[in-house]
């Protein structure tokens, strides 16, 4: 009989759902009435696992430190539990023994509990967002219309006010305005939804935004290696953890397909070629149907290197926000180097993490996929996802 221990990166909740009981209702009484279920959260499986209060205590009744006989354990409840992670087996069939070597490998790459809760059981697989809409899972991604908005507003009502205030002294600022390239770019920075598929991104443009993007610019040595590197966004602890995948599209000079930036020698290294229009439905699948995006020049899926990070934030509680704080400033980054080059540029947290990280090779322990953003020459049309902005000033704008 195979032994068990206690995954050490597993949690529980318990949720109170409202329950119909039929032998009331038969008796002519109506009495709400709810059914309380315990979850086991496997971070191991990215998934919640319904669990009865015996399977609860069998689970923490086991030890995570040593290997232990399951003795009393129904073989149905315990073969349930090791198949979905939240028990470990020491057997050597595939399933147990991907679980096993993925705990020993969040403890290996000093990942902290709690973020690793919260980003193996929010990363999807599969997701499309025209299905989750009820539209055509093989046709373009629409815009909502005026009935859909009206519909959500009048069932949430308005979003929280814009602006808020709190009550003391008020000291009026001046109204600076500044001119120059800088605030130029700031002003125009924009996400853009719609791409000229007839027109190609240039070699040069594309190498000026991993250059001044994912590029680095500097690094300090100590004892004789590279520590501390320089880009021009900011890094915690300046380890600069986040990788940067090109899925090309249509770029002058260069075949469609996916690569990885290597920004020592600043060079792409191919994954897999792909043909045009291929690259463009698999920016589609990865990035959970958002056709508007799919269609851009480039897609930079970017990764994570945990191990890089919480090699100095050793399970630390806010290690993970950190990496994720990294990826949101090159994502910023990105923007401005676009909008200077007169291109477009977007970024979405809407990613199916999974996929990404089968279709990089990344283990999603030591190295994951956090966010996707992307580049390209701009339609000349407007996408009907684009809000329209009108110029806002403080103290001079009236609003409605």
């Amino acid at each position: 009989m195979a032994r068990v221990k206690r995954p050490r990166f597993l949690c529980f909740f318990c949720d109170d759902q409202p329950f119909l009981d039929v032998g009331t209702l038969l008796r002519g009484e109506v009495e709400p009435s709810s059914l309380r279920q315990i979850y086991a959260l496997s971070i191991l499986a990215g998934e919640a696992l319904p669990i009865s209060a015996l399977e609860l205590e069998l689970v923490i009744n086991t030890p995570a430190d040593r290997w232990v006989e399951p003795n009393g354990a129904a073989p149905e409840s315990l073969s349930r539990l090791v198949s979905k992670g939240v028990l470990l087996s020491d057997e050597d069939a595939d399933e147990p023994s991907r679980y096993r070597q993925r705990d020993d490998e969040l403890v290996e790459a000093q990942w902290n509990l709690h973020g690793a809760l919260y980003y193996f059981l929010t990363k999807w697989r599969g997701v499309d967002l025209r299905q989750l809409t009820g539209q055509d899972p093989s046709g373009e991604l629409d815009a909502p219309t005026a009935e859909v908005i009206r519909a959500f507003l009048d069932e949430f009502g308005r979003p929280p006010e814009p602006f808020r205030s709190v009550d003391g002294p008020v000291r009026e600022l001046p109204l600076v305005s500044r001119e120059g390239s800088l605030y130029d770019v700031l002003g125009d920075r924009r996400t853009v939804r719609r791409f000229d598929a007839e027109k190609q991104l240039g070699l040069e443009e594309l190498a000026v935004v991993l250059r001044y993007v994912f590029g680095y610019q500097a690094y300090a040595p100590l004892f004789g290696e590279v520590m501390t590197l320089k880009r021009t966004s900011p890094s915690g602890g300046g380890l600069h953890p986040v990788e940067a995948y090109p899925l090309v599209r249509n770029v002058e000079g260069l075949r469609p397909g996916l690569y990885h930036y290597n920004p020592r020698d600043h060079t792409l290294e191919q994954i897999a070629e792909l043909g045009r229009a291929d690259a463009e439905v698999l920016a589609g699948e990865l990035l959970c149907g958002q056709t508007y995006f799919a269609a851009a020049h480039v897609t930079f899926l970017l990764s994570a290197r945990f191990e890089r990070a919480f090699w100095k934030y050793r399970r630390h509680q806010r290690g993970l926000t950190s990496v994720l704080m990294d990826a949101a400033h090159l994502t910023q980054t990105l923007y401005l180097v676009a909008t200077e080059l007169g291109l477009g540029a977007f970024v979405t947290a809407a990613i199916n993490g999974e996929d990404i990280d089968a279709r990089l090779g990344l283990d999603g322990v030591r190295e994951g996929a956090v966010v996707a953003c992307g580049i390209g020459v701009p339609s000349a049309e407007p996408s009907p996802f684009d809000p329209r902005f009108v110029p806002f000033v403080p103290r001079t704008t009236e609003l409605d």
